[in-house]
């Protein structure tokens, strides 16, 4: 559903678990995800008692026009936290000089991780729910260098920022991912902001080997340094098991946090979503939590 790139590294659940488009006219067609869960963080590093609480996360609803080289795609979005429904994405793509030219409010090209549930082993991200920037109005030109290869060049009028406040500013961004065989996959990517100093490098690379994926990440800038590694094991065809290991470097804090997460595919369009996280010195703790995500 994200405006990514085709790199490497699919980072796809580990089941069968997908969208199904639905169609709605020869040329319009739609999509979406609803994600809730449950949330303890049963304690927290003074000892005190922590919070639950059932929240409906995300409600999205993306629809897509297909015109042969023209294409367009619309996501909106309600979340808990803004209480009401928004914009997400909203981009037209042409097919140009042997590539894809794009543009919009899109999301980045970067990190590992895909934005929302959907394409998440876990039901948080590795450096938490602020690191990434929100869609911002970008050009972005794709195109598929070779069989291996893709080249992502998007300038932006937006948010610099990883895990901080940045005013919005001229930005280019460039991404590029190579499938190097056996398995191997390989990301590299980084933003660059005309008035600021807190230029953001992204780097991952993965390996797939039957039912076992693993990954390494890194993000540096200069005032984050973040790195993250990951395991996936699916032991069924509709079950895995998780296992993140994540460092942050912010603010003069240096923090380990430890994911473990079970993801069981209860049918074709119904996740659910189990996660046990040690957050080191944060002050959440310790937090369980149980999601349910259904996709259409």
């Amino acid at each position: 559903m994200k405006n990514k790139i085709a790199i490497a590294s699919a980072f796809l659940a580990a089941s069968s678990f997908s969208f199904a488009e639905i169609d709605l006219t020869e040329n319009l067609s739609v999509e979406g995800f609803i994600d809730t869960g449950y949330t303890d963080n049963n304690i927290d590093n003074n000892g005190n008692a922590g919070n639950a609480s059932f929240d409906l996360n995300e409600v999205e609803i993306s629809f897509l026009l297909d015109m042969g080289a023209v294409s367009a795609q619309v996501d909106t979005e309600y979340t808990t936290d803004a209480g009401s429904g928004e914009l997400d994405q909203a981009f037209i793509s042409y097919d140009v000089l042997g590539g894809t030219l794009s543009a919009g409010l899109m999301d980045s090209q970067l990190f590992l991780e895909a934005t929302e549930a959907p394409g998440l082993y876990t039901n948080s991200l590795a450096y938490g729910a602020d690191a990434q920037a929100p869609a911002d109005e970008a050009v972005n030109f794709t195109v598929q260098l070779d069989e291996v290869s893709s080249l992502g060049v998007s300038f932006v009028n937006g948010t610099n920022g990883f895990l901080g406040d940045n005013p919005e500013d001229n930005i280019i961004e460039v991404a590029y991912g190579r499938d190097l065989g056996n398995g191997f996959g390989v990301f590299v990517g980084a933003r660059s902001a005309e008035n600021s100093d807190n230029d953001l490098v992204n780097a991952y690379v993965t390996y797939e080997t039957g039912a076992l994926m693993v990954a390494a990440e890194i993000v540096d800038t200069d005032i984050v340094e973040a790195y993250q590694l990951l395991a996936n094991y699916a032991y069924a065809d509709n079950a895995s098991v998780t296992v993140r290991f994540t460092n942050l470097e912010f603010n003069g804090a240096d923090n380990d946090i430890v994911t473990i997460a079970h993801q069981l595919a209860l049918s074709d369009n119904l996740m659910l979503t189990t996660e046990f996280s040690d957050l080191g010195d944060l002050p959440a703790g310790e937090v369980f939590s149980v999601g349910a995500l259904f996709t259409f």
